[in-house]
């Protein structure tokens, strides 16, 4: 019995035993497994998803901000910085936060040079926030944050400065996130801003991002360089001539252009309107562009050998009814040849004319002259004005086309028009833009000039010269002659469309010119809408194109290139049409030097003209420069709204084409 009993027992501690090791193995298992799961997930964390992970915890406490790029200029012609990047910067005012409000303010304003109102506004902010009512510069924001410790917030812009305060609409503007918005700066957009660099921040316990130490840093880069045809000095003279044009005939608005008819380039575009806008009409607005239609039609006949210079034509004592509509001159003639028609601008004498061409014909001439088409130029809108199809036209249609009706030009369209007649008949595409620097300052884009296509031969554009220069002289166009230089030009005067499409008694006046007349360099074009008083092209815009013509040769901004055709040196005319009736002109004993196909300003008796410098401060800076520029030198801008100080100073002797800096 006792050892049945033991058997017993032995069997249960071996099931036991055995009950044990499993349970032990199993154990041991599952503790294995375990592990094994724990290591695969933490190789799963720490290596093939470990950059998910980092980047998920680095969300948590850092984040990656643009490096905004600093934007390209836009240079003139010369190197001139028309446009600069500037940083700017927004504030914001939380009252709430400042432990002595009124003292705060009080020094915003006296920083910012605000008023006690805009002062009140800021005390008195609803929910205790204020915007600043101006940007702030990187100066102003340096010692505003010194003068006020709490309270106190920036918001950084994109913000440019215009060094030479020119061309404001025509270089347009950018937005807030330094976009471009409008004009060459929304044009050019893609060249100018540079591409925003990267860095990585962190989060303090505060909300505030510091830059992490040694962290990866995309550099940002600059935007290119862009270099205009704009000349800067002819630009100012341009606007300053426009301004007292406007001013003086009580004009609701105008243009002033400047081409060089051998390249296209545009050395000058001053337009604008009294209602504000920024765009540039001269591009946008097209117009009836009236008699300064009327070498267009001379040229077509001269081509087609429809028509002599010394042909004669009955102009009928200026009456002449066509169909049912009854044309009058001005200046009534009996008969007139086919040059004095464009000369004295007989409106019978171009309709008769007009009717020796087919409309299919004159219609060509037209549209090769670049009428009814786009120019292309580099702007963000340009209009291509009406021209219509000889299948639209009615009865009368080629006679309204003679006289410069039922077809609407813009300036620009006109003003390269005119540039093909003095260059020999090359229809030229306007040049705006001359080439892109890299940030380094390296050429990265020429643009050349381009030939569209020839209009006339030479032979043709000479003979239609020779015509314009006998209305400068002696035409319609004789308030734009000068004494010592020829002057090829027409005058033009036509009807504003209303609204509804009917003529109102308004009037626009314009005038073209180019000189010399032999070899021209410079293209003029002076238009006003709307002059209060007289009206005709060449009483209102003639004078204008002259004073332009004038200041630019002080300068010495545009290259005059006759050869022989002058003498060796010759005395400029400043009369009462001219800048001497307005600004300062050149001293006695001053002439205009042409030696060897160069010009220069020159004293009689001395190798170089000089004079003294007038006391410029307390003018506003286009008043000053317009001074300089009639005193044949050059002014350099760092001055804002009016002058306070000038170097040389005045009362210094300056010899002509020197730079006289502005502050």
């Amino acid at each position: 019995m006792k050892d049945r009993s033991n058997s017993k027992q032995e069997r249960a501690r071996s099931k036991r035993s055995r009950t044990h090791r499993l349970r032990t193995r199993a154990l041991a298992a599952m503790w294995i497994l375990l592990g094994c799961v724990f290591l695969g997930r933490a190789v799963q964390l720490q290596v093939i998803e470990r950059d998910l992970w980092l980047e998920r915890a680095r969300a948590q406490y850092a984040t990656h901000v643009d490096l905004p790029a600093e934007r390209g200029a836009i240079l003139d012609r010369n190197g001139r910085s028309l446009v600069i990047a500037a940083r700017r910067f927004r504030g914001y005012v939380a009252v709430r936060e400042m432990t002595d409000p009124d003292r705060s303010i009080a020094a915003i304003g006296r920083i910012l040079g605000l008023s006690r109102s805009e002062e009140a506004k800021l005390a008195a902010a609803d929910g205790g926030w204020a915007v600043l009512p101006r940007r702030v510069s990187a100066e102003d924001q340096a010692r505003l944050k010194d003068a006020v410790r709490r309270g106190l917030h920036f918001e950084s812009l994109a913000g440019r400065i215009y060094p030479e305060d020119v061309a404001h609409n025509l270089l347009g503007s950018i937005r807030v996130d330094g976009r471009g918005r409008s004009g060459l700066e929304l044009t050019l957009d893609s060249l100018l801003r540079g591409e925003p660099g990267r860095a990585l921040t962190q989060r303090d316990g505060k909300g505030d991002y510091h830059r992490l130490p040694g962290a990866a840093v995309s550099p940002p880069k600059r935007g290119h360089d862009v270099v205009l045809t704009i000349d800067a000095d002819l630009q100012a003279i341009a606007e300053d001539a426009l301004d007292q044009a406007i001013e003086s005939s009580g004009a609701s608005g105008g243009d002033l252009l400047m081409v060089d008819p051998k390249t296209g380039d545009l050395l000058a575009v001053a337009s604008r309107r009294l209602d504000g806008s920024l765009k540039v009409p001269a591009f946008t607005d097209p117009f009836e562009p009236g008699s300064t239609l009327k070498p267009f039609l001379l040229s077509a006949l001269l081509t087609e050998g429809l028509v002599s210079l010394d042909d004669s034509i009955d102009v009928h004592h200026g009456v002449y009814k066509d169909g049912r509509r009854v044309i009058r001159d001005v200046h009534p003639y009996d008969v007139l040849t086919v040059a004095e028609v464009v000369r004295y601008s007989s409106n019978v004498g171009a309709v008769l004319l007009a009717k020796r061409l087919t409309p299919d014909v004159h219609y060509r001439y037209l549209r090769d002259f670049g009428f009814g088409l786009p120019t292309g130029i580099e702007y963000p809108a340009e209009s291509g004005g009406v021209l219509r199809r000889p299948q639209h036209w009615s009865a009368l249609s080629q006679a309204s086309l003679a006289m410069g009706y039922e077809i609407s030009v813009t300036s620009l369209q006109l003003v390269m028009a005119y540039a093909a007649l003095a260059n020999g008949g090359r229809l030229l595409r306007p040049r705006l833009v001359k080439e892109v620097r890299s940030p380094t300052g390296k050429r990265a884009q020429y643009r050349s000039p381009q030939t569209i296509r020839r209009v006339l031969d030479t032979s043709v554009t000479d003979k239609v010269t020779q015509v314009l220069t006998f209305v400068v002289e002696g035409g319609t166009g004789k308030r734009a002659a000068m004494s010592t230089i020829t002057v090829a030009g027409k005058s033009g005067t036509a009807r504003l469309l209303s609204r509804d499409g009917g003529y109102q008694n308004r009037y626009g006046a314009s005038f073209i010119a180019y000189s010399p007349a032999e070899d021209p360099s410079l293209v003029i074009l002076a238009k006003l809408e709307d002059p209060q008083g007289a009206y005709y092209g060449g009483a209102v815009a003639a004078p204008i194109s002259r004073s332009a013509l004038q200041a630019a040769l002080a300068t010495r901004g545009v290259t005059i290139s006759r050869g022989t055709t002058l003498p060796a040196s010759f005395r400029f005319d400043w009369g009462v049409d001219g800048l001497g009736s307005r600004r300062a002109a050149p001293s006695a004993g001053v002439v205009f030097a042409v030696h060897d196909g160069s010009a220069r300003w020159e004293a009689a008796e001395h190798p170089k003209a000089s004079r003294w410098l007038p006391d410029l401060r307390g003018l506003s800076i286009r008043s000053a420069a317009a001074r300089l520029h009639a005193l044949g030198l050059r002014a350099h801008l760092e001055a804002r709204g009016r002058v306070a100080s000038q170097s040389p100073v005045p009362g210094s002797r300056v010899t002509m084409g020197s730079v006289v800096l502005l502050r």
